[in-house]
């Protein structure tokens, strides 16, 4: 069928036992457009993504392609069909190299039935040179961080025959030239006629790039239509149903006189001195391979051989693991809740329990009644969503899985919390509350360290910003400078 759009839902949902996910959804896409595909967290559009993609079948309704209705029963069979999906939560496998994760299933074959690593890496080069991906098919993923996985995820749905792309949350941890880079493959992808279905949080990026949008919420479909008929404050009224203040401030610590934090990290190259006031919010600021997340992960004692030595008043004491770190009051909220931070198949009260288990136990066992005592607050003090407390971690969406972590790490009574990318994943209406959270623990004396890619958060949130490169401190910038201030200062040549 000529004239029918490429990909069509109608009446689509979902039901999980009771809890309806997804609800008489429709959608219309053509080839060669952006769709942009919005909502709050739990609204639904993990759900529907993972309906496209075979994951699960739908409870009622269909998805027709050029026309026909399809039934996917495996996500084999919607890569047949054309639909290939970008995870938010990566599915690099770290011991493989960057070759064989792009061909992971579809590798290369010698006519004896033997892998040919020969042809592997030659279509790989071909086809990161092609999109202009600065990646090496030979490295070990293992050995890259989140950010350059994530563009291994892209090439691999790049190197099938996809007539349709979903992106779920590609930029989240991208630099903005990385941004850039993926902005000008998903343009060049729309003048070959894919489908790009493009799932964000950062409304910029929707406003920037997407032809058109869908609106979900509470599971149902709120809008839609061309981007051009909406501004920023319709497409978040439609998202959240109710207008959202989009603050603008220069931050200012509550207690200057606080006691402050010394720290002294060694490493291989040296020693980093940082020097913190109790309830200050200090940003690390850098590019993508800056080493932010080292020099965080260090001052958590999670980095191997690497030591920090803190000074909190007349108190000293020094951490070389996350477990000295957890016991000392210094925690590490990580950028990869998936890989590093939850316990996917535990419940919520295991998950948020699980880093003050010995102040819950007594000779060794846990004292139940006492852990959901103390979770219980925690998490109506988060605002957390969830069916109950024995809800998998794995069935929340990403903005409540984030308050999860935020959970664990405030029942572990921090003295300084750091956080690696805090907001990534989470939705307009969560983002206000981690910065309401943000400001409140600010407010109550915890020193916290944030890893942001995104500079107006940082500018937004900190009292002082650090800017990073080699993993060490090279510029110190305070809460009203700008963006170039910091681009320059990460730029700047040594």
């Amino acid at each position: 069928m000529l004239d029918a759009p490429l990909l069509e839902l109608r009446d689509l949902g979902r039901r999980f036992g009771a809890v309806r996910a997804l609800a008489g959804v429709d959608l219309t896409a053509a080839r060669g457009q952006v769709h942009a595909l919005t909502g709050a967290n739990g609204a639904g559009k993990s759900t529907l993504m993972n309906l496209l993609a075979g994951v699960y079948p739908p409870s009622s309704g269909e998805i027709r392609i050029d026309g026909r209705a399809m039934q996917f029963n495996s996500p084999l069979q919607a890569r047949e069909a054309g639909i290939n999906t970008v995870y938010q939560e990566l599915t690099v496998l770290p011991e493989l190299s960057v070759a064989e994760n792009i061909w992971l299933g579809r590798e290369p074959r010698t006519r004896s039935g033997l892998l040919d690593r020969r042809a592997m890496l030659a279509r790989s080069a071909t086809l990161l040179e092609e999109f202009h991906l600065p990646l090496d098919p030979k490295r070990r993923c293992a050995d890259l961080n989140l950010a350059t996985r994530q563009l291994v995820e892209i090439a691999r749905a790049l190197s099938s025959s996809a007539r349709i792309l979903s992106l779920d949350e590609p930029t989240a941890v991208l630099s903005p030239s990385e941004r850039r880079r993926l902005f000008d493959i998903v343009a060049e992808l729309k003048r070959r006629g894919l489908l790009i279905l493009f799932v964000s949080h950062r409304l910029d990026e929707v406003f920037e790039i997407a032809d058109e949008v869908t609106v979900l919420r509470n599971g149902e479909r709120v809008f839609s239509g061309p981007m051009a008929s909406l501004d920023r404050d319709a497409l978040v009224r439609h998202m959240v149903g109710h207008t959202v203040d989009e603050r603008g401030r220069v931050p200012v610590l509550a207690d200057p006189q606080r006691p402050q934090l010394q720290i002294r990290v060694h490493g291989a190259r040296g020693a980093t001195e940082l020097t913190m006031k109790s309830g200050e919010i200090v940003g690390l600021a850098g590019l993508v391979g800056a080493g932010r997340t080292r020099l965080a992960r260090r001052l958590a004692g999670r980095e191997a051989g690497m030591k920090a030595d803190y000074r909190v008043g007349q108190k000293q004491f020094s951490i070389d693991s996350a477990a000295a770190g957890i016991r000392h009051g210094v925690i590490y909220l990580t950028e990869d809740r998936k890989r590093d931070g939850l316990f996917a198949n535990l419940s919520v009260l295991k998950n948020t329990s699980a880093a003050a288990l010995p102040s819950l136990s007594r000779l060794g066992v846990v004292d139940r009644a006492a852990e959901r005592s103390a979770v219980v607050p925690i998490l109506q003090r988060l605002r957390l969503v969830a069916a109950s407390l024995r809800v998998p971690a794995s069935e929340l969406s990403g903005g409540n899985q984030q308050k999860l972590l935020f959970g664990r790490a405030l029942l572990a009574k921090p003295i300084l919390l750091i956080c690696d990318e805090p907001t990534r994943g989470v939705d307009v209406g969560a983002r206000e509350e981690i910065y309401a959270l943000i400001d409140t623990l600010s407010r109550e004396g915890v020193t916290m360290v944030l890893v942001c890619s995104d500079l107006k958060e940082l500018l937004m949130l900190c009292h002082r910003l650090l800017v990073v490169r080699g993993a060490a401190v090279v510029a110190e910038l305070p809460a009203g400078a700008s963006e170039r201030d910091i681009v320059g200062a990460a730029t700047e040549v040594a």
